[in-house]
């Protein structure tokens, strides 16, 4: 018996016992679709990730103290730290600014609602992008005046006043013991992004001149984090390293490891790692029902097998040879997983495309993960197939004619 007659004969057997047959693939279908669901959403996840990366991380990077060492005021930044970092890296970086933020209050239409305020100037808009729809953003002469203006975002324009176009009305802002009256000199939104679509509409930030913040929370001219935006295509670890000299040599404190810098490519690849990790752990418990449907048609071969004892006998009378009757409940049993797999396949493609449409994340599929989802369907019905298989085929002709 050639391979293709083994096929035939063994779509039979299981198209005459359909319900028995679907049963059995029922492990197969439950384990391939889990995993394929599980990594599709992981994929669509991580290209989530990537995506608000690519929207508000690109080149972000943090110089900060090293808050694991002992540190004194003269290790912190200044005002002349700043200069100094923009006019040596100004053909590097697109923008350099101390971190100052504060966190607030102020009254909508019905109760006060948290928001923050962050301290920038004229360049912030590359650092934290923003995409202006009204009045201005932050000039370099709000900066040196220390002017109370500030720029809000449109929901937040829409929650206080009811309209977006507010530009010239003031912002009350409560941030501690302290009230301050802001003169609003632009609107902005932020750009779409698949994370907002999944949390809907927030209030967003509210942005003052760094020195007007420092003048309102009295905190003084020196500061404990610097956020910049580097350049694309420039060696982000050589800058840092060239910066981070340049402040030691500032402040006489080389080799004292006082001073760090974060980069979002590396907090990327921190965030990627824990969610493909994560991701290859709940789809290796989901790939165990593979077990369980292995062992399901381990299972209905052997029933196959004693059912079809005579069968084998008869086969084995007029000549068959122990591998005819080896490779047709071996390929039997891949059938029965086979089929299993593309079935589960469907599933988990369709159970993915709804998940994600749900959660308002783009749907991934992975050719590679379906292929490999397929070979370990074929696996699993080779290895729970063999066994019975190789028992069919050991059966003794004479004893098979005899069994009732």
């Amino acid at each position: 018996m050639n391979l293709l007659e083994s096929i035939k004969v063994s779509l039979g057997a299981i198209f005459a016992n359909k319900m028995r047959s679907l049963l059995t693939m029922l492990g197969i279908i439950i384990g391939i679709s889990s995993v394929i669901t599980i990594v599709a959403l992981g994929d669509s996840s991580q290209k989530v990730i990537d995506e608000q990366f690519e929207v508000f991380g690109s080149g972000l990077a943090y110089l900060s103290l090293n808050w694991s060492q002992n540190y004194t005021i003269r290790d912190l930044f200044t005002p002349d730290d700043i200069d100094v970092l923009k006019s040596t890296f100004s053909d590097e970086m697109e923008a350099i600014v101390p971190f100052i933020y504060e966190r607030g209050k102020v009254k909508s239409k019905s109760q006060k609602i948290d928001v923050g305020i962050y301290g920038g100037d004229e360049n912030y808009i590359k650092i934290d992008k923003v995409d202006m729809i009204k009045g201005r953003y932050l000039i370099d002469e709000d900066v040196k005046g220390k002017r109370l203006v500030c720029i809000i975002d449109k929901e937040m324009a829409l929650e206080i006043f009811g309209r977006s176009n507010v530009v010239g009305e003031s912002l009350d802002v409560e941030m501690g013991d302290s009230q301050v009256s802001l003169a609003i000199i632009g609107i902005y939104e932020k750009p779409k992004t698949t994370l907002q679509a999944m949390g809907g509409q927030t209030l967003g930030n509210v942005y003052v001149p760094y020195t007007s913040l420092e003048r309102i929370n009295g905190s003084g001219d020196f500061y404990t984090e610097v956020e910049m935006s580097i350049g694309k295509g420039t060696d982000t670890d050589s800058i840092t390293e060239r910066m981070i000299h340049l402040i030691e040599k500032r402040h006489g404190n080389e080799g004292e490891n006082k001073y760090v810098v974060q980069t979002a490519e590396a907090e990327l690849e921190a965030i990627n790692s824990v969610t493909g990790v994560v991701t290859l752990v709940i789809g290796a418990i989901a790939a165990i029902s593979l077990l369980v449907g292995g062992i399901g048609v381990m299972n209905i071969m052997f029933v196959s097998v004693t059912e079809r004892t005579r069968e084998i006998g008869i086969r084995k009378a007029i000549g068959a040879k122990r591998k005819d009757i080896l490779l047709q409940f071996l390929v039997e049993s891949v059938i029965i997983s086979g089929i299993g797999g593309i079935i589960g396949t469907i599933v988990g493609l369709t159970l993915s495309f709804v998940v994600s449409t749900i959660i308002k994340i783009p749907p991934s599929f992975s050719v590679e993960t379906i292929v490999i989802a397929w070979l370990f369907s074929a696996g699993v019905g080779i290895f729970f197939g063999i066994y019975p298989a190789n028992k069919a085929s050991k059966l003794d002709p004479i004893e098979a004619l005899r069994y009732e």
